[in-house]
């Protein structure tokens, strides 16, 4: 795949709930390195239209195209309390085949959990469920991640390494789509930002350059015309 090639578009997207539209006419475009941070209000259509673009919901209308891989991690962990962290990793890794299998440990690693990995999920902090969450939207190396408010009620800590690791992701070349309100946090991760409102995409610009009150003054400025 040429490097300039699209791995996600979304083209004209719409997505309704029975009379109510909650996306109208989205379209973007996501490239190998790019990681995009979606900002809006509470309503905006952020998680639906990440759910959309990883195929969990269908969109009403329009065109999503994908060229490779993709993981999701949404506002529920997809984890099983009663098993292990490794017991987890293990049995997601079946579902995607021989290609994950040999990441179990590696990611655990990577997550910091390796010392916590044979203790029961249940247990867990927010903090270390939302990294082992993320290692398991991993396993498959996808080339896609979608995120919806990665670092919300994380601790310094799992902050940082939940931001190193999405920094490693976006220099490996994987594309990244992030919904937050932590603007601050991420502006070292992301390449541009997109400002959603009443489920319409009205701007996606790059960050370099900017800084976070230039980036809070045109999201002031784009939700107020809405």
């Amino acid at each position: 795949m040429p490097p300039t090639e699209p791995v996600l578009a979304a083209r004209e997207v719409t997505r309704r709930f029975g009379h109510r539209r909650v996306l109208s006419g989205v379209s973007l475009e996501l490239k190998p390195g790019d990681a995009l941070l979606l900002v809006g209000p509470n309503g905006a259509g952020k998680t639906t239209l990440l759910r959309v673009l990883a195929g969990l919901l269908r969109a009403s209308a329009g065109r999503i195209e994908r060229r490779g891989r993709v993981g999701m991690v949404g506002h529920a962990s997809m984890l099983y309390d009663a098993l292990t962290a490794r017991e987890n990793l293990r049995f997601f890794a079946r579902l995607h085949g021989e290609r994950s299998r040999g990441r179990v440990d590696q990611l655990l690693e990577r997550m910091g959990l390796s010392a916590r990995a044979d203790e029961r999920v249940g247990a867990f902090s927010r903090g270390m469920t939302q990294r082992l969450a993320i290692a398991r939207a991993l396993l498959p190396d996808p080339d896609i991640l979608l995120l919806d408010e990665p670092l919300t009620g994380l601790d310094d800590a799992s902050s940082e390494q939940v931001l190193a690791v999405l920094g490693e992701l976006r220099a490996r070349g994987r594309a990244l789509m992030i919904a937050s309100h932590q603007l601050a946090e991420l502006m070292g991760v992301v390449t541009a930002i997109g400002f959603l409102t009443h489920g319409e995409l009205r701007a996606v610009e790059p960050t370099a350059g900017r800084d976070v009150a230039a980036i809070t003054a045109r999201y002031r400025e784009v939700t107020r015309r809405a």
